[in-house]
């Protein structure tokens, strides 16, 4: 009787939730027919980046992209799915390379499980070849909408538990460079080109083709925890980290106390399925999760109801998947079909595995006092990476990937920068760093700090775009070459900032 009455109570919530999300968010997050695009204006997915560029193409051909950037002599930026959230895919009037359409298979090879696509290709599109023949993606991000291209450029990494960024699933790719000729680049060819490209978000060339490991698509079953966070590490190291059959992990920090989390364990198994779809459905058009998703991470009371009255149900169900069920959620689904005046924003700091808890109390200590709506903190565990030139993961890493929402003015811009700057040194005074797809808010001396290997990059820079035509935000800010074009910029969007308040 009292789990029949705890039931009906759960309903009656999620009832009052849904009705609530629809009531406040439904005119904001309802589909709209398509509207006509300003072509030379180039944003990412939470449109607090617009930059306009010179021209914009979208080739679909490796001849296409010679031949067009022969036919300029002016910057480059290149864009793939528009998931970095800091203007990382374009510079002021530049040839912007639109990738999305440069999405073809060129090889699949099933015996020695590799596969060979055109850099705009997304991981959702490769899945979708892939799965047939039961192999799947060796590393990807959690979300399969980004570009392989796109990932490539920020060394991405998500749940899997063995292998690290994606660099470590790479066997070569092609690039284009500024002179317009094609390379090949892996381990033992033009080694420079694969570990600063890599990493590198778009500054040496044009990633055209690419080369990635698989694995085989295999049955996974879950298994869940809620602890205290200080409990975490010791769980973590006598349970996860020596364990092989670990194929995704990660944990929810829970806010608004971020005092408890929830690990999440995916092993291979044997198990029956008790989910028998291959890959999860797409919807681009569902407004009310969206809205739910944005609800949340405004209400602390729902982000209670959430972590001790809804996960705890949703993970008491067992669940046995297939590794491509698992990997293939849609970033649609979870925030991003954003209303005009807020946005879903995402950051990530990684931290030595050691520095854990220090790092949570000043992650926690941060949010509080700057009253900062996070949705969800999603705690992976990375492995070293000794490779990439701007490597974030220098030993291995635990990775906190936080999601929350954000106004669009520019007094929440500046307040989000400010706590943002905060969360960098935290990061870098617990002996890790911050990732850098995101908002572009971080002191010249905090880059330094967290990536102290630029220095090298910067001379595969020199050596591989001697023009230093391969630019955008990201080395607009930081590329010593930049300095000049970088006070340009900054006294343009002041005078632009003045122009928007006398209007």
């Amino acid at each position: 009787m009292g789990k029949i009455i705890f039931l009906l109570k759960l309903v009656l919530v999620l009832g009052v939730i849904v009705a609530l999300s629809g009531w406040l968010f439904y005119d904001a997050y309802k589909p709209v027919p398509p509207q006509p695009a300003e072509q030379l204006v180039v944003n990412d997915i939470t449109g607090l980046n617009p930059v306009t560029v010179a021209y914009n193409i979208k080739p679909t051909t490796q001849q296409q992209i010679s031949d067009a950037i022969m036919a300029t002599d002016g910057p480059i930026s290149v864009g793939g799915a528009r998931y970095s959230m800091g203007g990382q895919i374009a510079y002021p009037q530049s040839l912007h390379l639109d990738m999305r359409d440069y999405d073809e298979v060129i090889a699949l090879d099933t015996e020695n499980k590799t596969i060979t696509v055109q850099s705009g290709m997304t991981w959702r599109q490769i899945q979708e070849v892939i799965d047939p023949h039961d192999l799947s993606i060796k590393i990807m991000q959690d979300f399969n909408n980004f570009s392989v291209g796109g990932s490539l450029s920020v060394n991405a990494h998500g749940r899997i538990m063995a292998d690290g960024p994606i660099i470590k699933s790479v066997r070569s790719f092609k690039i284009i460079l500024a002179d317009g000729l094609l390379y090949e680049a892996s381990r033992t060819q033009n080694p420079a080109l694969f570990y600063g490209a890599i990493g590198g978000y778009g500054g040496l060339g044009v990633i055209s083709e690419v080369t990635l490991d698989l694995v085989e698509n295999v049955p996974i079953e879950r298994s869940t925890k809620a602890m205290p966070f200080n409990h975490y590490l010791d769980y973590f190291f006598d349970n996860i980290l020596h364990d092989d059959s670990v194929v995704l992990h990660n944990a929810f920090l829970y806010p608004p106390s971020y005092e408890t989390l929830r690990a999440n364990n995916w092993r291979e198994t044997d198990q029956a399925l008790t989910n028998t779809q291959r890959l999860r459905a797409t919807d681009k058009n569902n407004w009310w999760k969206p809205g739910l998703t944005d609800l949340i991470s405004r209400f602390d009371f729902l982000k209670r109801i959430r972590s001790n009255l809804i996960d705890p149900m949703v993970h008491s169900e067992p669940l046995v998947v297939m590794r491509n069920y698992e990997t293939s959620y849609d970033l649609h689904e979870y925030g991003f079909a954003k209303p005009s005046d807020s946005t879903l924003a995402m950051r990530e700091y990684s931290v030595p595995l050691q520095n854990f808890e220090v790092f949570v109390l000043k992650l926690r200590d941060i949010f509080l006092r700057n009253d900062v709506d996070v949705l969800n903190v999603s705690i992976r565990y990375t492995p070293k990476d000794n490779e990439s030139l701007l490597a974030w993961a220098r030993e291995d890493m635990f990775s906190f990937m936080v999601s929350y929402r954000q106004n669009k003015d520019p007094e929440s811009v500046s307040r989000v920068a400010a706590w943002s700057n905060r969360l960098n040194q935290a990061a870098i005074d617990s002996g890790g760093n911050y990732y850098m797809p995101f908002q572009i808010q971080d002191s010249l001396d905090q880059f330094y700090e967290a990536y102290p290997n630029a220095g090298y990059f910067f001379q595969a820079k020199r050596w591989a775009d001697p023009g230093n035509r391969f630019n955008n935000l990201l080395w607009l800010a930081f590329y010593p070459e930049n300095q000049a074009a970088k006070a340009a910029w900054a006294e343009s969007q002041s005078e632009s900032k003045k122009g928007d308040k006398n209007q």
